[in-house]
């Protein structure tokens, strides 16, 4: 069943990458480079991992060498330490529920903290389980590997790129505090942070644009699952949280 399911993810896969590299070669139209890379045995690989600038006028290459092109030493330093704050996201969960365990004085609201902070930590782990192993199922190449000697990373990696983990560790985190508390002043700072450290990711060179737009679907919608299984939940087993804590309202607060 196991061997039957990831056979058609990865057909699915390659119909979906290959369609998008049609899309890109009609918009990027040809580049009149004439060196080609030693095509990979794996069709996966071939379609998604390796494009080479000089003759699949990759889009996501090209976005890369921009930004390269643009690199300075104030700006590779903020977008550096950028990066590296994707550390604090698992933070998010922990500091929901430490408010719940200061509301001693209203248990209501402890409780829906407490299953606040459930929801947002599960909603990142399983989000980290995802990307993980599409990590493993895809293996794509880093840019600088694929593009070795052309494109230059300031940050070192080892794992595979596509997707973002960095990505979808924020975005994930994002779309949580977002959909538990649904008002401007906590999606706005959310999501500026979750966009920034997707640029970063981009700016050093660790990952495609595609990787990192993979990164942002796979963190929002693991936010949303956890966020409806929670609810289905609370649902079906209405003695586990008072009626205040089944529904948070998608709606804006200004």
């Amino acid at each position: 069943m196991m061997s039957l399911l990831l056979r058609t993810l990865r057909a699915s896969i390659n119909r979906v990458a290959a369609l998008s590299l049609m899309l890109l070669l009609l918009l990027a139209g040809p580049t009149g480079h004439g060196q080609q890379v030693a095509a990979q045995p794996d069709a996966l690989q071939q379609l998604v991992c390796s494009q080479p600038p000089d003759s699949a006028a990759s889009l996501d290459y090209r976005v890369l060498k921009t930004l390269q092109e643009g690199r300075s030493e104030g700006w590779n330093r903020h977008w550096v330490a950028m990066s590296n704050s994707f550390v604090l996201a698992p933070l998010a969960p922990v500091g929901i529920a430490l408010g719940g365990r200061l509301a001693e004085e209203d248990p209501l609201l402890r409780r829906q903290r407490y299953a606040d902070a459930l929801e947002s930590g599960g909603a990142y782990l399983f989000c980290m389980g995802v990307t993980m192993g599409i990590k493993a199922l895809v293996d794509r190449p880093r840019p600088w590997v694929t593009y070795a000697g052309d494109l230059v990373c300031l940050q070192t990696v080892r794992s595979s790129s596509f997707p973002s983990g960095h990505t979808s560790s924020l975005f994930v985190t994002a779309t949580s505090l977002t959909l538990l508390y649904p008002r401007w002043y906590v999606a706005v700072p959310a999501y500026l942070w979750a966009s920034s450290v997707a640029f970063s990711r981009l700016y050093v060179g660790a990952h495609y644009p595609t990787d990192v737009l993979a990164g942002a679907a796979i963190g929002t919608g693991c936010a949303f699952l956890a966020h409806a299984v929670r609810q289905r939940i609370c649902r079906q087993h209405p003695e586990l949280y008072p009626p205040q804590a089944i529904t948070v309202p998608l709606t804006f607060s200004f």
